[in-house]
């Protein structure tokens, strides 16, 4: 049953989950500027949930890249990254053939981000000009232009600026965060009145 968010701070239960977020993941809302993030996860997970972040195994020619461009930021931090959207690019998954829903996250304190003015979507946004350096310049000589492009497109300051402008988010250095289930919490600047109010 899908609760909406002042049923959600009715229990104790839930005014404590709030106030997790509060605390927890301070440093994301002073950051984020009020703007939320939104990525979709498992239908079967609660309205509110902790998500542990786990290394992803899958690995082609744009994730190897990538990893190389970062190798100093985390390794392998493709794998180990969480991609998550401001309101102008993100795109629900459709329940009934993916099995995933709209939930707002806020990544626990100590997380880091990086973000591209450019791109919406990494996988696909790179995955043509990938194909086009590697097709022109062969294996070696489309890896170095790709791995600059790559270092030299991407932002790690002023987060608000890249949700505003609906850039992919890519938040790493976490061992988890916390999510929200849209449809349960409603209008998010209700939601962070009531978690502003859990002290």
């Amino acid at each position: 049953m899908v609760m909406n968010i002042t049923d959600l701070i009715q229990s104790p239960q839930e005014r404590e989950e709030l106030k997790t977020i509060h605390i927890k993941c301070e440093i994301f809302l002073e950051e984020s500027h009020g703007l939320p993030l939104y990525k979709n996860l498992s239908t079967n997970y609660g309205d509110f949930q902790k998500v542990k972040v786990r290394s992803k195994k899958a690995t082609d020619t744009y994730v190897d890249t990538f990893n190389e461009a970062f190798s100093e930021e985390l390794f392998n931090l493709h794998q180990r990254a969480v991609f998550a959207n401001g309101y102008e690019s993100f795109e629900p998954a459709d329940p009934i053939t993916e099995a995933l829903e709209p939930f707002y996250i806020f990544p626990v304190n100590g997380y880091r981000y990086m973000y591209s003015a450019e791109v919406e979507n990494s996988t696909h946004d790179y995955k043509h000009l990938f194909d086009n350096l590697f097709e022109q310049f062969g294996n070696n000589g489309g890896r170095d232009v790709a791995t600059d492009l790559l270092k030299f497109s991407y932002r790690h300051e002023r987060l608000f600026e890249g949700i505003e402008r609906g850039s992919e988010i890519i938040i790493y250095n976490l061992p988890c965060y916390y999510a929200m289930r849209t449809s349960a919490a409603g209008d998010y600047n209700d939601l962070l009145t009531f978690i502003s109010e859990t002290t």
